[in-house]
Order: structure tokens, then sequence, then C-alpha cells
């Protein structure tokens, strides 16, 4: 009985080696599938025949299929072994039961795979032609992509080629940028050097430059001092002046009230004399302008700073050369406010005669710093 199943075994895995092979060869969707199912099959049986040995090792049968007495027999034990060889017998039945609906059902599987597998291979003569054309444009297309590749290649080593002349130049041009560098540095440093050298040249300039400035504010200071000397002077002179206008004037009417008088007396001899209203020379008036404007220029300060500027000044002079009054026309605004301050500290001269008087009572003086 074993080895009937044994044998049973056997054929059955006979039949499902060649259901792989032919499974193998079939390409469909079903065919993992199948595959599982047969693993699973197999593992059933195998655990089928491994139960079928285990249960008929436990006894002693001849080839005639007696059972061999024992020296000492249990009718219990007997009687238990008879039933475990009943049950095994059942098992046993069962078991070709079910190896034989496996066995049909996969052989109907087998021969429904295989009509399937005819109809494939006659769809696979139909489209032999079509997979010959297919597999000639494949060919064209492997000996294109062949081409490609070739050409892709040759590009790749000219890339190659011109990715390390790229890194020797970035090498070179890397090298001059360090020695730019390395020379930027230095003028660098050279320049820095320069200016802390100007800095310091500066500084002393600018101590110097103070020096000066704080030596010329001094000189200022003592111009200044002198202009307010000789203005307070020039102030003092000029109210000696009105007084001795004012006595000159009262002088004047009395001599005129006496001269009148005179006139009166002698019957008017005296105004018969020769008149004397001849106007002055051009040299006198040239010459007294000359005068002016170098009684301006002796009270003006620092004319370097106007050098190539000029101030018109409007100047109205007394009789005896007091300064009446003084003002300016076009010209350079500072130059100007310059120029007044130092002709109303400047002392003019007197006009030698009334007809010089005239003409230069109203002076209008372009006045240019010497």
């Amino acid at each position: 009985m074993i080895f009937n199943i044994i044998n049973a075994t056997i054929h059955k895995l006979v039949w499902l080696f060649l259901i792989i092979l032919m499974a193998k060869k079939i390409k469909s969707n079903f065919s993992l599938a199948l595959i599982i199912s047969i693993i699973l099959h197999l593992g059933l049986i195998s655990m089928l025949a491994y139960s079928a040995w285990h249960y008929s090792s436990s006894y002693n049968i001849n080839d005639n299929g007696q059972q061999i007495e024992a020296i000492m027999v249990d009718s219990n034990i007997l009687n238990k072994q008879k039933q475990r060889l009943k049950e095994h017998e059942i098992a046993s039945q069962q078991i070709k039961q079910q190896q034989q609906q496996i066995i049909e059902k996969q052989a109907q599987e087998l021969q429904e795979k295989q009509l399937a597998e005819q109809q494939r291979l006659k769809q696979l003569a139909k489209e032999s032609l079509l997979a010959s054309e297919k597999q000639k444009q494949e060919q064209e297309a492997i000996a294109k992509a062949l081409a490609e590749k070739q050409k892709l290649e040759s590009e790749a080593i000219k890339a190659k080629e011109q990715l390390e002349e790229q890194k020797k130049q970035a090498l070179i041009a890397k090298q001059k940028a360090e020695e730019e560098a390395k020379l930027a540095a230095q003028n660098a440093k050279a320049e820095k050097e320069r200016i802390e050298a100007e800095k310091k040249q500066a500084e002393l300039d600018k101590q110097a430059a103070l020096l000066e400035a704080e030596k010329v504010k001094k000189e200022i200071e003592k111009q200044k001092q002198l202009l307010e000397q000789e203005q307070l002077k020039a102030e003092q002179a000029k109210q000696e002046k009105l007084k001795a206008e004012q006595l000159a004037k009262q002088k004047a009417a009395e001599e005129k009230q006496r001269q009148k008088d005179l006139n009166d007396i002698l019957g008017g001899l005296t105004s018969k004399a020769p008149s004397s209203d001849v106007n002055a020379s051009s040299a006198d008036l040239n010459q007294f302008k000359s005068m002016v404007m170098s009684a301006i220029s002796n009270k003006f300060i620092n004319p370097k700073l106007y050098q190539g500027k000029n101030c018109n000044l409007k100047i109205q002079l007394a009789p005896d050369g007091l300064l009446l009054n003084v003002s300016a026309g076009e010209g350079d605004p500072a130059l100007c406010r310059e120029a007044i301050s130092a002709t109303r500290s400047a002392i003019f001269p007197k006009p030698k005669n009334n007809q010089l008087y005239k003409e230069v009572k109203n002076l209008d003086i372009n006045f240019i710093p010497k």
C-alpha cells in the first residue's frame, strides 16, 4: 500500500514537473499563479506521503500482506492498530481522490493552456512576418543607436578634452588671479603707506596753516586796532573839520556881510573885479584822483584776495577834503564792502582851488586793489 502511494506520488511529481516546464514556455498572465499552485500541491502531497509512511511504519507486513504475530500481543493494542490502519486507508483513499481531482483539474488547465498556446502559436505565425520586419527595424534602430552611441562617445571624449582644457585654463587663471591679488595687495600696502605719509604731511601742513592763520588773525587784529585808532582820529579830525567849517562859514558870512557893507559904502567898486570861474585843468583832476586812489589803497587790507576784481565807488568830498559820503555801485560785493571801509578810514587831500573842488566834490572811482 505504501509503495502504491509512493508510486502515485512520483507520477504526480513527474506530471507536475512537466506542467512547470510547459508553464515556463507559455507566456501568459496565469503563469505565476500556476507555478504558485503547483508548489502548494507539491507541499500538500509531500505531507500526505510522509503521514502515510509514518502510519505504515508501525506495522510489519510480509509480501503476501499477512501480519507477523508478535510473541505477546495485547488485544487492545491490536484493536488500536486495526483502527489506525482503517483510518489510514480512509485517509489514503481521500488523498487519492484529492490527488485525482488535482490531476484532473491540472490536466484540464493544461489542456486549456495548450489550446491557448496553439492559438498563440497561430497568432505568432501570423505575426512572424511583422516580427521579421520589426526585427529588421529593430536592427536598423540598433545600428542607428550604435552610431548614435559612437557619436555620443566621440562627443563625450571631445567634451572630456574640452573639460580638461578648461580645467587647465582655470588653473592658469587661478594662478594669474593669485599673482594679481598678491600684486594688488602689495600695491594696496604701498598705497596705504603713501596715504599715511600724505596724512602726516597734511597734518603738518594743517598745523602750519593754523599757525599761519593765527599769525594772519593776529595781524588782522592789529590792523583792526590800528584802523579803529585811525577811525577815531579821523572822527576827531572830522569833528575838528566840522568845527572849522562852521567857523569858516561863519567867518565867510561875516566877510560877505562885511564886503556887502563895504560895497555899499564904496558904491560897489569891489564888485567890478574880474571873475575867477575857470575850469580846473585835466592834469590837476587826474592827479587828485590818483591821490584819492592811493589814499584808499593805503587803508585796504589783503589786496591779494581780490586780484582781478573791481568796485565802482561814488565819493562826496568837502572843500577841505573831508569825506562826506561814500557808496558802492557795480562790482564785487565783498570787494565793495572792504573798499567802503578803507575809504571811510582814508585821509584825502584838500583841493587846491575852488575850480578843482567843483570837479572833484562828486567823484566816481573804479577801485582795483593793488
